[in-house]
Protein backbone atom coordinates (compact mmCIF):
# COMPACT_ATOMS: atom_id res chain seq x y z
CA UNK A 1 0.00 0.00 0.00
CA UNK A 2 1.46 3.41 -0.93
CA UNK A 3 0.78 6.77 0.60
CA UNK A 4 -0.03 9.69 -1.64
CA UNK A 5 3.04 11.85 -1.04
CA UNK A 6 1.35 14.87 -2.56
CA UNK A 7 -1.51 15.10 -0.10
CA UNK A 8 -1.72 12.71 2.85
CA UNK A 9 -5.33 11.76 3.45
CA UNK A 10 -7.07 12.12 6.75
CA UNK A 11 -9.10 9.38 8.34
CA UNK A 12 -12.00 11.77 7.82
CA UNK A 13 -11.20 13.27 4.39
CA UNK A 14 -12.65 16.77 4.59
CA UNK A 15 -13.20 17.57 0.93
CA UNK A 16 -14.36 14.04 0.20
CA UNK A 17 -16.68 14.06 3.21
CA UNK A 18 -18.21 17.33 2.10
CA UNK A 19 -19.04 15.85 -1.29
CA UNK A 20 -20.50 12.76 0.35
CA UNK A 21 -22.63 14.89 2.64
CA UNK A 22 -23.99 16.83 -0.29
CA UNK A 23 -25.20 13.57 -1.80
CA UNK A 24 -26.52 12.22 1.48
CA UNK A 25 -28.39 15.44 2.18
CA UNK A 26 -30.62 14.81 -0.82
CA UNK A 27 -31.88 11.60 0.78
CA UNK A 28 -31.42 12.71 4.39
CA UNK A 29 -31.99 16.48 4.69
CA UNK A 30 -31.45 16.43 8.46
CA UNK A 31 -27.80 15.53 7.93
CA UNK A 32 -27.04 18.95 6.42
CA UNK A 33 -26.91 20.27 9.96
CA UNK A 34 -25.70 17.24 11.89
CA UNK A 35 -22.93 16.44 9.44
CA UNK A 36 -21.55 19.83 8.39
CA UNK A 37 -17.77 19.52 7.78
CA UNK A 38 -15.52 21.52 10.07
CA UNK A 39 -12.01 22.79 9.56
CA UNK A 40 -9.15 20.49 10.55
CA UNK A 41 -7.00 21.81 13.39
CA UNK A 42 -3.46 22.93 12.73
CA UNK A 43 -0.72 20.38 13.45
CA UNK A 44 1.24 20.81 16.66
CA UNK A 45 4.80 19.75 17.40
CA UNK A 46 4.51 19.90 21.18
CA UNK A 47 4.18 16.91 23.47
CA UNK A 48 0.96 18.29 24.92
CA UNK A 49 -2.11 16.36 23.87
CA UNK A 50 -4.37 19.38 24.33
CA UNK A 51 -5.85 21.11 21.31
CA UNK A 52 -7.07 24.67 21.00
CA UNK A 53 -10.56 25.09 22.41
CA UNK A 54 -10.83 21.48 23.62
CA UNK A 55 -10.75 21.00 27.37
CA UNK A 56 -10.54 17.23 27.65
CA UNK A 57 -6.94 16.61 26.62
CA UNK A 58 -5.46 19.79 28.10
CA UNK A 59 -2.48 19.08 30.35
CA UNK A 60 -1.93 15.48 29.25
CA UNK A 61 1.66 14.96 28.13
CA UNK A 62 2.28 12.07 25.74
CA UNK A 63 5.41 9.94 25.87
CA UNK A 64 7.62 10.35 22.80
CA UNK A 65 9.11 7.76 20.45
CA UNK A 66 7.44 4.46 19.67
CA UNK A 67 5.08 4.96 22.58
CA UNK A 68 3.77 8.11 20.93
CA UNK A 69 3.14 6.27 17.66
CA UNK A 70 1.13 3.60 19.51
CA UNK A 71 -0.84 6.28 21.33
CA UNK A 72 -1.52 8.20 18.13
CA UNK A 73 -2.76 4.99 16.54
CA UNK A 74 -4.99 4.74 19.60
CA UNK A 75 -6.61 8.03 18.53
CA UNK A 76 -7.76 6.30 15.37
CA UNK A 77 -8.74 3.03 17.01
CA UNK A 78 -10.74 4.87 19.65
CA UNK A 79 -12.61 6.83 17.00
CA UNK A 80 -13.36 3.68 15.00
CA UNK A 81 -14.62 1.90 18.11
CA UNK A 82 -16.97 4.75 18.95
CA UNK A 83 -18.33 5.10 15.41
CA UNK A 84 -18.83 1.37 14.85
CA UNK A 85 -20.46 0.90 18.27
CA UNK A 86 -22.90 3.73 17.59
CA UNK A 87 -23.64 2.55 14.06
CA UNK A 88 -24.16 -1.10 14.96
CA UNK A 89 -26.43 -0.16 17.86
CA UNK A 90 -28.74 1.63 15.43
CA UNK A 91 -27.53 5.20 16.09
CA UNK A 92 -26.37 5.74 12.55
CA UNK A 93 -26.81 9.51 12.36
CA UNK A 94 -24.91 9.96 15.62
CA UNK A 95 -22.15 7.68 14.29
CA UNK A 96 -21.80 9.86 11.20
CA UNK A 97 -21.84 13.02 13.31
CA UNK A 98 -19.07 11.69 15.56
CA UNK A 99 -17.01 10.64 12.57
CA UNK A 100 -17.19 14.12 11.11
CA UNK A 101 -16.73 16.04 14.37
CA UNK A 102 -13.88 13.94 15.78
CA UNK A 103 -10.89 16.13 16.51
CA UNK A 104 -8.32 13.45 17.30
CA UNK A 105 -7.69 11.20 14.32
CA UNK A 106 -6.23 13.10 11.38
CA UNK A 107 -4.19 10.91 9.07
CA UNK A 108 -1.71 13.60 8.08
CA UNK A 109 -0.68 13.86 11.75
CA UNK A 110 0.57 10.27 11.86
CA UNK A 111 2.20 10.10 8.40
CA UNK A 112 5.65 11.31 9.59
CA UNK A 113 5.80 8.63 12.28
CA UNK A 114 4.73 5.93 9.85
CA UNK A 115 7.67 6.94 7.66
CA UNK A 116 10.06 7.15 10.64
CA UNK A 117 9.32 3.59 11.74
CA UNK A 118 8.70 2.19 8.25
CA UNK A 119 5.22 1.20 9.38
CA UNK A 120 2.57 0.26 6.81
CA UNK A 121 -0.19 2.73 5.99
CA UNK A 122 -3.83 2.06 6.79
CA UNK A 123 -5.50 4.89 4.88
CA UNK A 124 -7.16 2.64 2.30
CA UNK A 125 -8.82 0.58 5.04
CA UNK A 126 -9.81 3.75 6.89
CA UNK A 127 -11.50 5.18 3.81
CA UNK A 128 -13.33 1.90 3.16
CA UNK A 129 -14.71 1.98 6.70
CA UNK A 130 -15.59 5.66 6.47
CA UNK A 131 -17.35 5.11 3.16
CA UNK A 132 -19.42 2.30 4.64
CA UNK A 133 -20.55 4.55 7.48
CA UNK A 134 -21.36 7.52 5.26
CA UNK A 135 -23.14 5.44 2.63
CA UNK A 136 -25.44 3.77 5.17
CA UNK A 137 -24.03 0.34 4.43
CA UNK A 138 -25.36 -2.86 5.98
CA UNK A 139 -24.12 -3.90 9.41
CA UNK A 140 -22.24 -6.81 7.83
CA UNK A 141 -20.37 -4.44 5.53
CA UNK A 142 -19.47 -2.11 8.39
CA UNK A 143 -18.25 -5.05 10.48
CA UNK A 144 -16.14 -6.36 7.60
CA UNK A 145 -14.52 -2.99 6.88
CA UNK A 146 -13.99 -2.34 10.58
CA UNK A 147 -12.31 -5.70 11.13
CA UNK A 148 -10.07 -5.18 8.11
CA UNK A 149 -9.15 -1.78 9.52
CA UNK A 150 -8.32 -3.26 12.93
CA UNK A 151 -6.09 -5.83 11.22
CA UNK A 152 -4.28 -3.05 9.35
CA UNK A 153 -3.82 -1.08 12.58
CA UNK A 154 -2.36 -4.14 14.29
CA UNK A 155 0.16 -4.52 11.47
CA UNK A 156 1.08 -0.85 11.75
CA UNK A 157 1.51 -1.15 15.51
CA UNK A 158 3.61 -4.31 15.19
CA UNK A 159 5.94 -2.58 12.73
CA UNK A 160 6.92 -0.12 15.46
CA UNK A 161 8.75 -3.01 17.22
CA UNK A 162 7.84 -1.36 20.52
CA UNK A 163 9.22 -2.80 23.74
CA UNK A 164 7.09 -4.11 26.59
CA UNK A 165 7.63 -0.85 28.46
CA UNK A 166 6.65 1.26 25.44
CA UNK A 167 3.46 -0.74 24.92
CA UNK A 168 2.52 -0.51 28.59
CA UNK A 169 3.38 3.17 28.75
CA UNK A 170 1.07 3.79 25.80
CA UNK A 171 -1.73 2.13 27.78
CA UNK A 172 -0.98 4.59 30.57
CA UNK A 173 -1.10 7.53 28.14
CA UNK A 174 -4.41 6.34 26.69
CA UNK A 175 -5.95 6.00 30.15
CA UNK A 176 -4.65 9.45 31.09
CA UNK A 177 -6.44 10.77 28.02
CA UNK A 178 -9.57 8.82 28.94
CA UNK A 179 -9.62 10.39 32.41
CA UNK A 180 -8.98 13.90 31.07
CA UNK A 181 -11.67 13.57 28.40
CA UNK A 182 -14.11 12.32 31.02
CA UNK A 183 -13.44 15.42 33.11
CA UNK A 184 -14.02 17.54 30.01
CA UNK A 185 -17.30 15.84 29.18
CA UNK A 186 -18.92 15.06 32.52
CA UNK A 187 -19.82 17.50 35.29
CA UNK A 188 -21.44 16.34 38.53
CA UNK A 189 -22.63 13.17 36.87
CA UNK A 190 -24.21 14.95 33.89
CA UNK A 191 -22.81 14.45 30.38
CA UNK A 192 -22.31 18.07 29.35
CA UNK A 193 -20.02 17.58 26.34
CA UNK A 194 -21.07 14.33 24.72
CA UNK A 195 -18.22 14.05 22.21
CA UNK A 196 -15.61 14.25 24.99
CA UNK A 197 -17.47 11.66 27.05
CA UNK A 198 -17.54 9.36 24.02
CA UNK A 199 -13.85 10.00 23.33
CA UNK A 200 -13.11 9.01 26.92
CA UNK A 201 -14.77 5.65 26.32
CA UNK A 202 -12.86 5.28 23.03
CA UNK A 203 -9.49 5.70 24.74
CA UNK A 204 -10.47 3.46 27.65
CA UNK A 205 -11.86 0.78 25.35
CA UNK A 206 -8.73 0.84 23.21
CA UNK A 207 -6.44 0.53 26.23
CA UNK A 208 -8.47 -2.37 27.59
CA UNK A 209 -8.57 -4.19 24.24
CA UNK A 210 -4.81 -3.81 23.79
CA UNK A 211 -4.17 -5.09 27.31
CA UNK A 212 -6.31 -8.14 26.56
CA UNK A 213 -4.14 -8.88 23.51
CA UNK A 214 -0.90 -8.41 25.45
CA UNK A 215 -2.20 -10.69 28.22
CA UNK A 216 -2.17 -13.56 25.70
CA UNK A 217 1.49 -12.96 24.80
CA UNK A 218 4.05 -15.76 24.97
CA UNK A 219 6.32 -13.25 26.72
CA UNK A 220 5.61 -14.06 30.38
CA UNK A 221 6.67 -10.64 31.67
CA UNK A 222 4.45 -8.87 29.16
CA UNK A 223 1.52 -11.18 29.84
CA UNK A 224 1.81 -10.72 33.60
CA UNK A 225 2.02 -6.93 33.30
CA UNK A 226 -0.97 -6.87 30.95
CA UNK A 227 -3.01 -8.97 33.36
CA UNK A 228 -2.06 -6.52 36.12
CA UNK A 229 -3.34 -3.72 33.87
CA UNK A 230 -6.63 -5.53 33.35
CA UNK A 231 -7.04 -5.89 37.11
CA UNK A 232 -6.72 -2.12 37.45
CA UNK A 233 -9.23 -1.53 34.66
CA UNK A 234 -11.75 -3.93 36.14
CA UNK A 235 -15.03 -2.22 36.99
CA UNK A 236 -14.44 0.91 34.92
CA UNK A 237 -17.15 -0.05 32.43
CA UNK A 238 -19.56 1.42 34.98
CA UNK A 239 -18.41 4.90 33.96
CA UNK A 240 -19.85 4.34 30.49
CA UNK A 241 -23.50 3.23 30.71
CA UNK A 242 -23.95 4.03 27.02
CA UNK A 243 -22.37 6.23 24.36
CA UNK A 244 -25.52 8.35 24.24
CA UNK A 245 -25.96 8.44 28.02
CA UNK A 246 -26.99 11.72 29.60
CA UNK A 247 -25.88 10.83 33.14
CA UNK A 248 -23.07 8.75 34.62
CA UNK A 249 -20.66 8.61 37.57
CA UNK A 250 -19.66 12.09 38.68
CA UNK A 251 -16.37 11.27 40.45
CA UNK A 252 -13.60 10.46 37.95
CA UNK A 253 -10.95 9.66 40.57
CA UNK A 254 -11.01 5.93 39.75
CA UNK A 255 -10.13 6.69 36.13
CA UNK A 256 -7.19 8.86 37.19
CA UNK A 257 -6.11 6.25 39.73
CA UNK A 258 -6.18 3.55 37.06
CA UNK A 259 -3.98 5.68 34.80
CA UNK A 260 -1.52 6.13 37.66
CA UNK A 261 -1.40 2.40 38.36
CA UNK A 262 -0.74 1.65 34.70
CA UNK A 263 2.36 3.82 34.81
CA UNK A 264 3.53 2.02 37.96
CA UNK A 265 3.00 -1.32 36.20
CA UNK A 266 4.98 -0.13 33.17
CA UNK A 267 8.04 1.24 35.01
CA UNK A 268 9.65 -2.08 36.10
CA UNK A 269 9.69 -3.08 32.42
CA UNK A 270 11.73 -0.08 31.36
Amino acid sequence: MKLDSRKPRTVIPRSWAAAAVAGLAIAHPALTTVFAPSAAPANTSTSEAGEGGEAGEAGVVLTDGRTRLLTQLGYFEGTYRIVSDLYLSGKRDLARAHLEESHHAFYEDVVPMLAEYNAPAFDDEAEAFTSAILEDATDDTVIATRDALYTALEATSAASVASTFERLQSLHDLMSLAAAEYDGGVANGTVDVAIEYRDSWGFYSTAKSRAEVLARSDDKAMAKAANDVLMRLDGLDAFYPGLDAEATIGDSSMLHAAAGWLEIIALPNK
